[in-house]
């Protein structure tokens, strides 16, 4: 079990491990590999970084952590200083009161700032123990999500913020988030295109959700459609995710391999499946399944990478096997029964809007059996 302490003393960066201590440039330094802590405590470390830097820090030590790992943090409390800021008396006996609400205040706010001062011999303009950025619970669970950890317990103690979170799922192609704003646009596009296609059926009762992930695109389409949603997908962390936070009366989630799919045949009004493909090596059998288990007149609506535009890359697609030409896709359509097939294109990889055409970074399908 690896566990590590990230500190921060008046002018450097300190990593602590079972048998040493190593002194750092910089806060995300010596955290390039990946899944291998079990354990990150970081303590006075965030006020000294900018949100820029800050938000680097938080994605690295993410990164950086193993599957079920934790990270546990702690900040000054902001919102403490500010009220102790309101409530000081600003007179010359104050200021000179290292005890004083004034002197606490805005080293709360502001940092120590030691060795600060240029009249003195020590004085060090490059390192002065002073703070970039300020933090409350609100604004650290917000840090905490955007990087992708889950299961936060974040607490205001007075002058300090405590928080612990889990690492329960890799960060990259997932979606990792509790929140709408927080979803990259496309994907949300995507699944408002699903909505607007399956609006236009006679019958949307069932709807299957494969790949749903942590299951934001399960509740719009079942909000939006009022049709019973059920989301698939293999990794149980995400599910649990689903679970928690994006499921309603009108959403079930299983977790389950798709070439095991318990679904009864014909039984599907509309099947979802949104990137996907790329990510198997079964990709024939997977639309023949898809096809298996709509109803007759059922709609498939998925996506894919498309090949001519976004060149597969081994390197660059980590979690990709291939990416498709649009005729590859139309094939692998056709050859599992799909009829009536239309091509629609996606050209901005991070917030397209999905658009008629077949000239996208991304092809979406709509597909009938």
């Amino acid at each position: 079990m690896k566990n590590y302490q990230l500190v921060r003393d008046e002018l450097q960066y300190w990593l602590q491990t079972e048998n040493r201590q190593t002194l750092l440039a910089n806060a995300w330094e010596q955290f390039s590999d990946k899944n291998t802590i079990d354990c990150l405590e970081v303590n006075n470390v965030l006020p000294y970084l900018s949100s820029m830097e800050a938000d680097l820090a938080m994605l690295t030590w993410f990164d950086a952590l193993s599957i079920g790992g934790s990270i546990l943090l702690k900040v000054p409390n902001t919102d403490y200083f500010i009220e102790l800021w309101q409530k000081a008396s600003w007179d010359n006996n104050q200021l000179l009161n290292a005890e004083s609400n004034a002197r606490i205040a805005f080293a709360g706010l502001w940092g120590g700032q030691e060795n600060a001062n240029p009249r003195d011999d020590i004085y060090q303009p490059s390192l002065q123990n002073v703070y970039k950025s300020g933090y409350n619970a609100a604004r650290l669970t917000l840090l905490l999500e955007r990087a992708g950890f889950c299961e936060l317990q974040v607490t205001s103690d007075g002058p300090v913020v405590n928080a612990i979170a889990k690492k329960t799922m890799n960060r990259g192609e997932r979606q990792i988030s509790t929140q709408y704003d927080q979803i990259r646009p496309d994907h949300l596009n995507r699944y408002e295109f699903a909505c607007q296609q399956i609006g236009k059926l006679t019958r949307q009762n069932k709807i299957l959700d494969l790949a749903c992930g942590i299951g934001y695109g399960t509740l719009l389409l079942a909000n939006k459609t009022k049709a019973r949603l059920t989301g698939v997908d293999i990794e149980q962390a995400a599910i649990a995710h689903a679970k928690q936070h994006f499921s309603n009366d009108h959403t079930q989630f299983i977790c389950q391999d798709a070439k095991l799919l318990d679904i009864s045949a014909n039984s599907q009004d509309a099947v979802v499946s949104f990137e996907t493909i790329e990510h198997v090596n079964f990709d024939q059998q997977l639309l023949e399944i898809f096809f298996k288990v709509l109803k007759p007149g059922g709609h498939l609506i998925c996506s894919t990478p498309n090949q001519d535009v976004m060149p597969f890359d081994p390197d660059k697609f980590e979690y990709h096997l291939k990416h498709y030409t649009n005729d590859e896709l139309t094939d692998l359509l056709q050859n599992a029964g799909f009829q009536q097939i239309q091509l629609y294109a996606q050209h901005d990889p991070v917030a397209g809007s999905v658009v008629a055409g077949t000239d996208g970074c991304f092809t979406i399908a709509v597909a009938i059996k």
